[in-house]
């Protein structure tokens, strides 16, 4: 009875030693999570921007656990804070963080939090949230490196070759941006241009389409309008940012790419390729389009999204060499030949 009356002191001894400890030890702490990703900085912060792309990444959808997205902020294309829900009880702030790194770019994935007595009783044990959390933003950076490296960087170009583009009548939203951030203004400014269309109770003719009015190279900058082809002329309101338009028939070198826009110069690039081949050169008569067939506004997947480019061009026009004229001295005296 002794041995067992000590044995049972000292396990009390130990629960009330490790209780204290617990009880006294800072509750306190943080996740961070980092990873390299071959991708460039302005396409990562583009993706983790999409609230509907959290479906993708999300490391708790294949688990018991259930990680829903509440909030979303971006700062300065440096960061993105969220607010995660875990079984709808339990909410936590996390921040994702960018950081260029050569050809690379870092990304960290934080949180900070505060643990009860029984997350710190679990930690000595490697157990409960803190642990938990880690395991899942490595996850997380997984599927977010696996999306990006191959989704985004899948890509396929087709030359179509030589096509005649006819008369189109459109409505149109002209705007200025980044070349990167293209992807995105077309994805704010399409729904107005359609919503105009239901009010006008005007039907469309075909997929929606960008039109290059301008680049700046050393800004990196575009001037575009967004645009939709209507089977009619729109009359819009004088004062609006909305304009109707028109284009007459032009020959042009088409491409189909299927993939992320970002891979827009490869397909360019095989288009004057094909151009020099076929002595055509880019008419300065008519500007260049993009047709969209499917976008990030239908598609998730960036490895499907497929963009028809067209470069208007004429036949190169040959350079006449013009002949050297022969100029005769008529005053010179020709001389008879002597006769021997």
């Amino acid at each position: 009875m002794k041995i067992a009356k000590y044995i049972f002191l000292l396990v009390l001894l130990f629960v009330i030693t490790s209780s204290i400890l617990i009880i006294t030890k800072d509750g306190s702490y943080t996740v961070v999570k980092s990873k390299l990703i071959k991708v460039p900085k302005n396409t990562v912060f583009n993706y983790l921007a999409e609230n509907k792309n959290w479906d993708v990444i999300n490391p708790w959808k294949n688990t018991l656990e259930k990680g829903s997205l509440i909030k979303q902020e971006e700062f300065n294309k440096d960061s993105i804070a969220q607010i995660i829900s875990l079984n709808n009880t339990n909410e936590i702030k996390t921040t994702w963080q960018f950081t260029d790194s050569l050809n690379y770019t870092k990304i960290s994935w934080i949180t900070k939090g505060k643990m009860s007595f029984k997350e710190k009783f679990l930690g000595i044990i490697n157990r409960g949230q803190k642990n938990n959390l880690a395991d899942s933003f490595e996850i997380g950076l997984s599927n977010l490196n696996k999306i990006l490296t191959t989704e985004i960087n899948t890509f396929n170009i087709k030359i179509d070759g030589f096509v005649n583009r006819d008369t189109i009548f459109y409505i149109q939203k002209p705007a200025t941006c980044k070349l990167e951030q293209l992807p995105n203004n077309i994805k704010i400014i399409l729904p107005k241009l359609q919503k105009l269309l239901l009010v006008t109770k005007r039907k469309t003719n075909g997929e929606p389409f960008i039109i290059y009015h301008s680049k700046d190279t050393v800004a990196n900058t575009i001037t575009f309008s967004v645009a939709i082809p209507t089977k009619e002329k729109v009359q819009i309101s004088a004062g609006s940012d909305i304009y109707s338009g028109q284009n007459n028939p032009f020959q042009a070198v088409k491409a189909t790419l299927t993939g992320n826009y970002n891979h827009k110069k490869e397909a360019v690039a095989k288009i004057f390729a094909y151009m020099k081949e076929n002595k055509l050169e880019q008419s300065p008569k008519y500007k260049e389009v993009d047709i969209i067939l499917k976008n990030t506004t239908t598609d998730k997947s960036a490895s499907k999204w497929v963009t028809e480019i067209l470069i208007p061009v004429r036949p190169i026009k040959p350079i006449v060499k013009k002949k050297p004229k022969v100029i005769v001295d008529s005053t010179a005296v020709e001389e008879e030949p002597i006769m021997e």
